[in-house]
């Protein structure tokens, strides 16, 4: 487990012009690790970094009303998506069942596949 002090001084570094590949390397940590919490950082501010074992509490993120508003139409979007493909789904499926019917109406032996 990393110490919040730790990330921050992590972050701190790369947001002075260190590269984060070098700063990973030193530290011990994955590159990927140390871009979510400059991410975080640069998102929330230095206080959304927690210890591993503090939960992520909503009511201390410093996002504005402007920015929910777009992650909330951002998080529609993607359920509109997500229900599109599963209605073509379902009905792909259906289709295939109706043949599947058909064929097996017909004398023909239907796929098992």
């Amino acid at each position: 487990m990393f110490t919040r002090e730790f990330k921050i001084a992590a972050v701190r570094r790369v947001q002075a012009g260190e590269r984060v590949t070098v700063v990973a390397r030193e530290i011990k940590v994955a590159t990927a690790q140390l871009c979510r919490w400059k991410a975080r950082v640069e998102r929330f501010g230095e206080n959304s970094l927690y210890e591993l074992s503090r939960p992520w509490k909503k009511e201390e993120s410093p996002e504005t009303d402007e920015g929910q508003k777009a992650r909330i139409a951002e998080l529609e979007r993607l359920v509109g998506r997500q229900q599109a493909a599963i209605d073509f789904l379902e009905r792909a499926l259906h289709r295939v069942e109706e043949t599947r019917q058909q064929l097996s109406g017909s004398g023909v032996t239907a796929s098992s596949k």
